[in-house]
Formats: structure tokens, sequence, C-alpha cells
């Protein structure tokens, strides 16, 4: 509900029901000045105040920064793409100048001026904030050797040019902030023509190139106010609600930097053709843009910018929703498409929001009736996501408490591990004409199941089995789990049993592991009807089968007599590797990277040598005597158990960022990985996106006991430079003492080094290289500690590797702390997911489909938190697509009779195609994605203008012949064009791209000089096909 109405501040305060707007002022002309707008460059009065920050260094003395800064490399090389880096990376010297003044042209003194970066992404500690200075009384200011962040990215393959994007903004008391449009500065000379990968003309004439001033000004104006009122339908104020302009939270990410979006939309005075972005308003200082409100539920902001959008979020809390909206600091939107509610220059913007109802969860027993505690009760809403209020466990008389806004919900009871209901869900209906509901819910009892597995001939237990089941109405097998929640993969214990509870019903259960036992004749079990709260005995007598190859049943391991390791060393690590493997575990570290580091490898390594391998050095003193860049470790916690593997990593937090936690209140890890012996998950709260995969991704590491401590694989087969099997020992030099030894043996390229620790058989070091005082590849293992079970583990490990002389990446882990359990409990493996995670399927599309853009992976976005990622997982099996006729490299191109081929002058015939390379662009006028990407078409299409190639933009069938050429013209777009026609089946948007299989735009497809199919997937991979093509059509002339 929302209404017009002048007031004043006392009367908002007075007011309890009433919505109010209002929109006054006068419209006063803006002065913008443009980019290239000369300044006599003067430094006449006070000197200005600046700050120019270095990446990954602020000093924290005071008294160092009030000292003169030493002047910085005119360039300095950070990384390079011959080094292995994504793109090269560079900081550059420039001097910013320009003068800040008010729409009356007067000069402004002490204005705040600020310089950002705009390339972000490079590392996670770099500051955008390159510099900030105050105006002197004649309003000039001057950033001096500030350092511009420059990338030059690889050829995709289109080159692009080097440039650093930057922005500047400024504030000052008593007007609205400021911003001047985004600059580019590219380290090359002015071109005489337009730049390949430039949108139009105008964006290279507007750049700053090599050797040419860089001048920005600011134009001020008086600032414009917005203030209003937060009350719920009751008419009771919202204190403490967040009011957000420009850059808001994300409902689905809390944890990003949010949303932004800020547009100065000029006026009579000051027309733009198109609104300027403020792409640095997150580091606007926050008391510009966000507040919150008072007791009363009132807010206010002083220093808006006028004639501005602001995208505005208003926020009460985690239990409301949250209203989301476009408002302007204008009279009116010239534009009529623009979507902004104009407030005037003095503005009022109130709103009154839907309250949360309590909502009491009433647990009991289906059969007993008695009350059932601990229970965690989630509310997903049918159609929204919720942040808070959907959760709460059940407290002893078996109440869980919810606060949930009117609506329909699907109700989640999870019982807790040692009780033996079922996973359930219903259904759950707040009406609006109620302030508080009563549901009740009655658990299900679980079936319980007692698994046994003894040897057949000897009737004796057999321990480390484990079982899968299967239904009647599937033959799919799903591992057994202790309870319903979560996917916990037991194992039969000393006496051989495993106590599970299941849904009831019809179950057959199969022995899963090991091998040996799986193949077994009796390892399948009879179908058995289950029923809840009774318990069922289910005895499988195993023996393994003859039939088996050798490997498979041998259990004894055998030392190689030809290794250069002596027999008891093999032993005892092959023992090490058993227990790494099956011992059930959890260890806590603090992992540090340093990627591409000036480091004096060869000095630090003969520092380390020399440390005693028995005590943990001191990481942070020694690494800080070689580089000064200060060090953020991360904790990374790893999970094992058999060929089960998890990694949950701990960031170090970034100011200003929330820590998510859960309903717990436990921390929410920034990235989760997991490996279940099917399927590979992963989670990044980055995205909040959680992908999983039908198989182990060998490209995706997976942090195991493996990455801290090194058990040589002792069944390498060496071969010689013929091929033929080497069963020979190869030369070893062995050197002793008292604590150590040390195996060398040598090619004639590189030498391998181990160092063994006496006692334990530890491996301390492990390197190689052509000169092992500065190897190559190196890993150091300190104070080898071993724990219960037997399991030795190092409490310390180093590596490193070099590349072509210089450090490439080095990493550290130090152990904090190490779990070893008797048993897993039973949430070990459970991914929880957040609400608004969203879900990106694999398990039925295949990696290269979903690479190139063939076919896509089902997407679902979470309305409430999971608790078990793999069992929701379970719970919802992949779909499995009807396999159709997708076109191949090879095959013979569909013929192209789109309904009309057209250009920017009208209709126009078919090109000619014969013996070219053909590049068709499927698109939409109305996809979002699409017109994101025209750019990168248009400069496709000049690239290669002189070249056999026809680049075709493939409309799809709902536009008419009109519509398209008035786009073409504005977009000046000057390749062919074409409208399909209507598809002959329902799903498709139109008849060609049925025909290339294009189930979603934007995509591309590649005809060769045959005209045969060369590549169908997405534009970026398209144009690296037509690269190939038409160079190997050069390279054979």
């Amino acid at each position: 509900m929302s209404q017009f109405r002048v007031t004043s501040k006392e009367s908002l305060l007075t007011s309890s029901r009433q919505l109010l707007w209002i929109s006054t002022g006068l419209v006063l002309s803006l002065y913008y000045s443009s980019l290239t707008a000369a300044e006599p460059q003067s430094v006449r009065g006070n000197t200005p105040l600046q700050l120019a920050l270095k990446p990954e260094q602020v000093s924290k003395d005071k008294s160092k920064q009030q000292s003169p800064p030493q002047r910085p490399p005119k360039v300095e090389i950070l990384q390079t793409i011959a080094e292995g880096a994504v793109h090269d990376v560079e900081l550059h010297r420039v001097t910013v100048t320009g003068t800040a003044r008010t729409v009356e042209g007067k000069p402004l003194k002490n204005a705040e001026i600020y310089l950002t970066s705009e390339n972000w992404g490079f590392s996670r500690n770099f500051n955008p904030l390159r510099g900030k200075t105050r105006t002197d009384a004649t309003g000039y200011f001057e950033l001096k050797d500030i350092q511009l962040l420059v990338t030059r990215e690889r050829p995709n393959p289109i080159p692009k040019q080097a440039e650093a994007r930057f922005a500047v903004f400024g504030t000052c008391a008593g007007y609205g902030f400021t911003w001047h449009a985004s600059c580019r500065y590219r380290p090359a000379v002015r071109p005489q023509g337009t730049e390949i990968s430039d949108k139009n003309t105008q964006e290279t004439a507007r750049a700053f190139y090599l050797n040419e001033p860089i001048q920005v000004d600011l134009t001020f104006d008086r600032p414009a106010k917005l203030q209003g009122l937060i009350m719920d339908k009751q008419g009771r104020p919202l204190p403490h609600t967040k009011v957000q302009l420009g850059l808001i939270d994300s409902l689905r990410n809390p944890k990003s930097s949010g949303t932004w979006s800020c547009q100065f939309l000029g006026n009579e005075n000051q027309p733009v053709k198109t609104p300027v972005a403020f792409s640095a308003i997150r580091l606007l200082p926050a008391e510009l843009r966000e507040t919150y409100t008072n007791a009363d539920g009132y807010y206010e902001f002083t220093q808006l910018r006028r004639d501005t959008s602001y995208l505005t979020n208003i926020d009460p809390g985690p239990a409301f929703d949250p209203w989301h909206l476009r408002i302007a600091t204008a009279e009116k939107v010239m534009d009529q498409n623009r979507r902004e509610i104009p407030v005037g220059y003095d503005g009022l913007l109130s709103h009154e929001f839907v309250a949360p109802r309590l909502v009491n969860v009433q647990i009991t027993h289906e059969k007993t009736g008695q009350p059932v505690s601990d229970v965690l009760v989630t509310a997903h809403p049918a159609r929204q996501q919720r942040r808070g209020g959907i959760q709460s466990r059940s407290d002893s008389q078996g109440n869980a408490r919810l606060q949930l806004l009117p609506g329909e919900y699907k109700l989640i009871a999870e019982p807790a591990p040692n009780q033996p209901f079922c996973f359930q869900s219903g259904k759950l209906a707040v009406s609006e004409k109620t302030d508080e509901v009563v549901h009740p819910l009655k658990l299900k009892p679980a079936a319980i199941v007692i698994l046994k597995a003894v040897n057949a001939e000897t009737g004796k237990p057999i321990p480390n089995v484990s079982f899968n089941y299967e239904t009647d109405s599937s033959s799919r097998p799903l591992p057994v789990s202790t309870q319903t929640v979560f996917v916990d993969y037991p194992q039969t214990n000393a006496a051989g049993e495993i106590q599970v509870f299941v849904v009831p019903g019809k179950k057959r259960f199969v022995v899963a592991e090991p091998l040996t036992l799986a193949q077994a004749e009796a390892s399948r079990g009879e179908l058995l009807q289950l029923k809840g709260g009774e318990v069922t005995k289910v005895r499988f007598e195993l023996t393994p089968p003859q039939f088996l190859p050798a490997h498979l049943v041998q259990r004894e391991f055998k030392p190689n007599p030809n290794h250069i390791f002596p027999a008891e060393l093999q032993i005892k690590w092959h023992a090490q590797s058993e227990l790494a493997q099956q011992t059930p575990l959890r260890i806590t570290t603090d992992r540090l990277l340093l990627s591409r580091k000036p480091i004096d490898t060869r000095a630090l390594l003969k520092e380390l040598r020399a440390l005693p391998p028995d005590q943990v050095p001191d990481i942070d003193r020694l690494l800080m005597k070689y580089q000064s860049d200060q060090l953020v470790w991360s904790k990374l916690i790893l999970t094992s158990e058999r060929n089960h593997f998890r990694e949950d990593h701990f960031y170090s937090p970034k100011p200003g960022r929330p820590q998510i936690v859960d309903f717990e209140g436990k921390p929410v890890p920034d990235s989760i990985q997991l490996y279940t012996g099917w399927d590979s998950l992963a989670y990044h709260i980055g995205n909040n996106q959680a992908d999983a995969y039908q198989e182990r991704r060998r490209w995706l590491h997976l942090g195991t006991v493996k990455d801290l401590c090194e058990w040589p694989y002792l069944q390498r087969i060496r071969r010689t430079a013929s091929g033929k099997l080497n069963l020979e020992k190869p030369d070893v030099k062995i050197s002793k003492s008292d604590k150590t030894t040390t195996y060398e043996t040598a090619s004639s390229a590189r030498t391998r080094r181990y160092v063994i620790d006496n006692q334990t058989g530890c491996v301390l070091e492990s390197s190689y290289g052509a000169d092992l005082e500065n190897p190559d590849r190196i890993d150091l293992y300190f104070a080898p500690t071993t724990y219960p079970g037997g399991l030795i583990l190092p409490r310390a490990h180093l590596s490193w590797n070099m590349y072509r002389g210089k450090l490439r990446m080095l990493t550290v882990y130090l152990v904090k702390n190490v779990e070893v359990f008797s048993q897993m409990p039973a949430d070990a493996f459970a991914v929880s997911l957040p609400a608004g995670a969203t879900l990106v399927d694999y398990r039925s599309v295949s990696l290269a489909e979903a690479r190139s853009g063939r076919r896509r992976p089902e997407q679902h976005i979470f309305s409430a938190p999971i608790s078990d990622f793999a069992a929701y997982l379970q719970r919802h099996p992949p779909k499995i697509h009807q396999q159709d006729n997708q076109l191949q490299p090879g095959m013979p191109a569909p013929e192209l009779k789109p309904a009309q081929w057209v250009t920017s002058e009208g209709k126009s015939g078919p090109p000619d195609l014969k013996g070219k390379v053909v590049l068709i662009e499927f698109w939409g006028t109305r996809c979002g994605p699409c017109l994101s990407q025209l750019p990168e078409v248009r400069t496709a299409a000049r690239y290669y203008a002189d070249q056999p190639f026809v680049l075709i933009g493939m409309h799809d069938s709902y536009i008419n012949i009109s519509d398209l050429q008035k786009f073409a013209q504005k977009e000046n777009l000057k390749y062919q064009l074409a409208i399909d026609r209507p598809a002959t089946e329902k799903g498709w948007f139109g008849e060609t791209m049925r025909q290339y299989d294009i189930h979603g735009i934007p995509k591309a497809a590649v005809i060769d000089q045959q005209g045969n199919i060369a590549f169908v997937g997405y534009f970026k991979e398209a144009l690296k096909t037509v690269d190939r093509l038409l160079k190997k059509e050069t390279s054979s002339q």
C-alpha cells in the first residue's frame, strides 16, 4: 500500500497507519564535464591530502604514513601469461588531475576525491581504492603516482587491448555525492582508427593513452534528501530496519558484496544519451548509501545525488520479505520505459510490511502420542525464499516454534540420529487472518534393521562390510544409512553388525563393499516387508568367489625386492597407507597459499633444512623474512573414511562481509567438496551454488589426508627407454645419520631425493630437480606424530614448485587438531546448504555437453536450508533425458531456410556461403544475455570481415522485419541477419534452432568450408573454432 502526501517529520512520527510519499523541490541545472575537458594544471593553494595505496600493503604505522611515500616504479609486473597466469597483470604509475566545481561553476574546496580500480578479481587482498585526496581552494586536485591495475587478456581468439578501468568520485559536506563516468587507461600509443575490440569509435576516443594527460573533472550539486517511516500492517514501528540505496544485499547470497545499480539519469540542463552508472558505489562511504530506522521506524538520507536512479532495499529482518524497488531522486522519469518511482529532491518513502505469524508445530509419536523432542522442523516456502523464522528444534514438550509469513509451506521434520523415526514431509498453510497457528505433526516410526555379515565357512563375524538397498519399485542401489536424515556410509563393527533405521516398506539389502564379498553368491538378500517400530534381523553368510582376479583377493603385502627402499620400510609405508585410507578421520589445518611471489627459494630451503625435523617451524617468521606481503591463512577441515572424502574450506573473512552461520550458530564453510564414492558434490558460498556430478571429477582437487603426508607408491612400474619393463634395482646413494636416512637416485635430467625419519619411517623431504639446492619440486614434513590406531601424520607440510626458475606456488599446511573416530558421526559427510542456494545438477548431463552448452544441467533454488546435500540428491534422482539425434562435428549442416533474410537496410537475399566459414549466432532481442553478447558479436564481424567468413544473426521466430531492422540500425549491426521460421514442434524458438538442437539462447554454431558442422555451443568457444578453421585454410594455401 502506497500513498502520496505532503507532510513533515513531526507528522511522520505521529502517524501510525498511513504510507506517505512526497516529491518536492526545484529542478537545478547540472554541469557535467566530459572526459576530454581541458583544465590548466595548477598546484596553487593548499597542498592536497593524498593517500596512494599499493596492493596488499597498508601500513598500520601512522608515523610511516606521514612520511613522504617512496615513489613506485613506472611499471610493476605482478603476473604473466607466460608464467601460467590467466592474464597479464601489471601496475602502471599514472597521475590523475581534475577540478571540482558546483553546478554554478564555482570551485569547491575540501571535497574528498576518490580513485578506484574497476579491474577487480586479481587478488583477494587487492585494494581497489587506489588513491584519495582533497581539493584546494581552487577546486583543483591531484592524485599523483597512482598505481592503476592493467590487465592484458590473452586472445580469445580476438585480441584485446591492455587497459586499466578506473572511476573517480567525490563527496563534500552540503552537497550530494557525485561521480564521473568510468575511465580507461591504455598503456599504448593512440591508434589512428578504432580499437578492434571496442564497441564503437566513442570508446577509443574517450580512453586515455600512453603519455596523455589524465584529467577528470567533477561537478557537485545540492543534495537530494529522502526520509520515511517503516511499520508493519498493525501500525507498529519496525526499528533497526536496514534501508539501502544503490548497493543492496543479495537475498540469495548474503556472503556476496551485493547487487548494485546507481545511475545518473540527466536532466534538461544536463542531458545524457544513456544513464551514467556509478560503478564504484561499493567504495562510497557506507553512511551515504545505507542507514537503519530508529525506535520510531524513522530513517533519512541527506547527501544523495539529484536526478539519479537507485536500486533500493528496505529490510526489517530475516523473518520478513524485504521490499525491493527502484527510486529516482527526480520530479519525474523522462524515459517511460524505466520503472523508477520518482521521489523528488526532498522526498518521502514509507512502507508497511506484513508481519510474520507465530506457528507452533506440535510433534508427537504417531502411535503413542508422546511428545518428541530434538526434532528439526523446517518450513520451505512454496514460491519465495525465506531467511529466518523457518527453522526450529522441538523442545521437551515437542513444540517447535516458527515465525512464518502467510502462505503455503512444505514442512520437513528431521529426527535426531539416535531417534528411530522417519524423515517426514507434509504441507502447512498460514492464513493472513490469524496471528497464531498450532499445527500437529505425528512422527512415523522407522523400521529397525540389524544387518549381520558372517563367514559362511567359519561362522565368524566379518567387520568393515557396507550395504546398499533396493526397493520393490526400483533396482537403483542406494547406500544404507544408520538413520533416515543423513547419508553416513556405515560399516559392520567387530561383531559384523550394523543397526540402521529405514523407511518402512519393501526393501532388499545388498553387500556393497568390499568387492570380494559384493560378488559372493549370497550377497543379495531377499525382498523384505519392513514395518515401522519393529526390529528385523538380516544375516548374510558370505564366501568370497573363486573367479575374482588375484589382485582383488590378495591381502598380504609383499615388498618389492628391486625397490630402492628396504623391505621393512616398504611394509611400514604400506601399513600407513592402509591406515590413512581406512581410519575415520577429521583433521583441522591452517593452510597458506603464496602464488608467484619473488621469494629466494634457495635461501629459504637452506634455512628450512637446518631446522630440527621433529619440531613445527615458525612459518610466519620465516616467510616474512623472504617476502613482505601480509600472510593470509585459511582453515581447512579434511574428513575421510575409505573412499569418502570431504574438504571444508574457511577463507580469511573480508572486512565488512558477514560471517554466515547455520541454524545451530555454526559458521558455514566458504567452500565444501565431497566425494561420496558415487557422486562428486561441491558447494561455494561465493555464488551460493551447489554442483552435483555423477562421478569423481579428477580436474577438481579434493583435499585428503594425502595432502598432509607422503607414503611413496611402491608398485610403480619402471620401463626402459625402449619401453620394456625394467626389473633391475636402480642405482641409489644412501647416507645415514642418527635421526634420518637419505636416498638419492639420479638420471641424466634430474635427481630425486627422499629423507626418511629413522624412528617413524615418515618422509621428511621429497624433492627432485636438476639442482637439489633449488629443486623444481619439494615437499618438507615436520614433527611426525603418532595418533590412536597407529596412524602417523606430520604436523607441518611445506611444498613449492618452480617454473622457469621462479616460484609458481608455495603451500603450507599446519595441523591443528586430529580426531580419530571408532565410528564416524552420522552427519560427518552431511553438507548443509543455506536458503537461496542454487543446485546445478550435472548427473544427467555429460561435462562435455555442459561446457559446450549443448545441454543445460537441471537447476533449482532452495527456498529454505537443506540439512544434507547427498540425502536430498538421493531423494531426488537425476532425470533421464531421452536420447535425441544431436548434431555432431563432421555431420552435414542442416540447410539454412529462415523465414526472411534481413540487414539493417531491410530485406535481403541469402548470403553466399560456399567455401566459407559460417558462424551462426542464435539470439533474440528480448533475451538479456543475447543483448549483453552483442558487442562481442559486432567485434567478431569486424575482425573477420576481410576473410572468407560469414556471420549470421539468426533471430528467433517471434519478431517482424520492421522491428528487427530498426533494432539493427539502433545497435549498428552491419552483419547478415535472419528471422527464423516458426518451429514445427512445440518448445523451440524456431525451426532452424530445432534442426540445430538449440534448446536455449544465446548459442552459436559453426559450419566449416565443406558445409559440415564444426561446433555447436557457446559463442566464445565458437570463435575459437572459427579462428582455427580460418588459420587452417590460410596455412594450406
